[in-house]
């Protein structure tokens, strides 16, 4: 996730005709609300760069580091809804919500698991993923892309759970006793159905077969001899 650097511009104009416009130009309608503003303010964004963004964004509650044009003092906001077209996809509208930057935040972290693990290279063993996304509470700046968690020396029926999870400057929120992954054995019993099928369909295959050799051995019997 992380912070997400965007420039945004500011906006006289609303509506729905005014809106079409925008877009029609290249940008995308925003507002802004929160941190003890006395109302809210109409932005917009290049929709060029906020697309690309959005593209690399773990999801809709991104933390986007933004500067208005014409200032050098950029703000935080969480991007607390995405409005977009149903077919082409096409962001049409964003709802920000500024937040201070000296205030812990409680947000998902994605968790990104890793490892070169021989048993699961072997085909002796499975991971199964039970969780993928932490609570944690931070500030903003220290709010990480993602976390980490390697299950390279991980043997079978060994568990990651919360507890064994570190993320530098955060607090995790998640009872520490919860499971976030296994490594299990490897089943077979998929590929012993799939031969059992395959044994059943042979079988009815050299049946069908014996009914034609015995047909055309029938057909033989009952044809007259040439006088």
């Amino acid at each position: 996730m992380g912070l997400i650097n965007l420039n945004v511009y500011p906006r006289s104009t609303t509506g729905k005709n005014e809106n079409r416009r925008t877009r029609a130009a290249g940008r995308t309608p925003a507002v802004v609300y929160g941190n003890k503003r006395d109302e809210s303010q109409h932005l917009e964004f290049d929709t060029t760069e906020l697309q690309t963004a959005m593209s690399k964004a773990a999801g809709k509650s991104a933390l986007l580091s933004l500067t208005l044009d014409g200032t050098d003092e950029p703000f935080v906001a969480i991007l607390r809804e995405i409005q977009r077209h149903p077919v082409t996809d096409e962001i049409y509208h964003c709802d920000l919500f500024e937040i201070p930057l000296g205030v812990p935040l409680t947000l998902e972290v994605v968790l990104d698991f890793v490892g070169d693990n021989r048993l699961i290279k072997g085909n002796e063993a499975q991971l199964e993923t039970i969780r993928r996304v932490l609570q944690i509470e931070c500030l903003p700046r220290h709010l990480p892309d993602s976390v980490e968690v390697d299950y390279s020396d991980l043997t079978i029926g060994d568990k990651i759970v919360v507890g064994d999870i570190e993320i530098e400057n955060a607090k995790i929120l998640d009872d520490p006793e919860e499971i976030v992954l296994k490594l299990n054995a490897m089943t077979f019993e998929e590929e012993i159905v799939e031969e059992e099928e395959e044994g059943v369909e042979g079988e009815g295959e050299g049946a069908e077969g014996e009914g034609e050799d015995a047909e055309a051995g029938d057909e033989s019997k009952e044809k007259p001899e040439d006088s």
